[in-house]
């Protein structure tokens, strides 16, 4: 009877570790800041946010990415959609560990339909 408990226990974890690789994907965007770049110098970019003007600095361990794929930091233009993965530092500033160029557009909220009235 223990024998059986653990082979279906064994037989559980594997097919719920199968799923979760089926179910992965790019998320790394959900926890980046996002905006639009307003001003990109050699040493970081002014990223404009829902919030205000995020600063962002590179070091030299920041990676960038387009389409999935590595860029260099001269593929930041000026009006980039970007999503940027790092730590903020006690300035204020983010410190880049990874830029990501062409993040998409946030979704336009749906309109609210309108109660049809008689």
């Amino acid at each position: 009877m223990k024998r059986r408990l653990m082979v279906a226990s064994a037989t559980a974890m594997l097919l719920l570790l199968g799923c979760m690789q089926l179910m992965a994907h790019d998320d790394k965007i959900h926890k980046a800041t996002v905006g639009e770049v307003a001003a990109a110098t050699a040493d970081g970019l002014d990223l404009k946010t829902k919030t205000g003007i995020v600063k962002v600095k590179y070091s030299s361990k920041t990676t960038f990415e387009l389409n999935k794929k590595p860029a260099g930091k001269s593929a930041v233009k000026l009006g980039d959609r970007v999503g940027v993965i790092g730590s903020k530092l006690p300035t204020g500033e983010l410190m880049a560990n990874e830029v990501i160029l062409g993040a998409p557009a946030p979704k336009a909220p749906e309109a609210k339909k309108e109660e049809h009235k008689h």
